[in-house]
């Protein structure tokens, strides 16, 4: 009967170790970097295709969103920055590195929490 009450109950790892576990912090610095990156090659720059603008803007709208989600969903992201997807295309060879760094943490975050890629 006693035993049910001092069992040591599973501790819940609170948001910041969480966040730290899954690099979350390192991710927002990282996607911070890619909007600077991208802002330097896009904007004012009339000869940019308008696909290239669009996936800019998208990519704004989606870290603003990102940013105030209580638990963020990191698939757009995950789409973007994988190998030889948009952020490669539209950013050449530049900062390759970069966007692996973003693909892996986003992926696993993404695995972690059952979201779909």
């Amino acid at each position: 009967m006693f035993k049910g009450l001092f069992k040591k109950r599973k501790k819940t790892p609170s948001k910041i170790e969480t966040w730290k576990k899954f690099e979350l912090f390192e991710l927002f610095n990282d996607l911070d970097k890619a909007k600077k990156t991208l802002s330097k090659l896009y904007e004012g720059d009339s000869e940019v295709s308008e696909n290239a603008k669009k996936f800019y803007q998208e990519f704004l709208e989606e870290l603003n969103d990102l940013k105030y989600q209580n638990v963020p969903d990191f698939e757009r992201i995950c789409i973007w920055f994988a190998p030889n997807s948009s952020w490669n295309y539209f950013n050449g060879i530049a900062e390759i590195e970069l966007g692996n760094r973003i693909y892996e943490r986003a992926n696993n975050w993404n695995k972690a929490n059952n979201y779909s890629v």
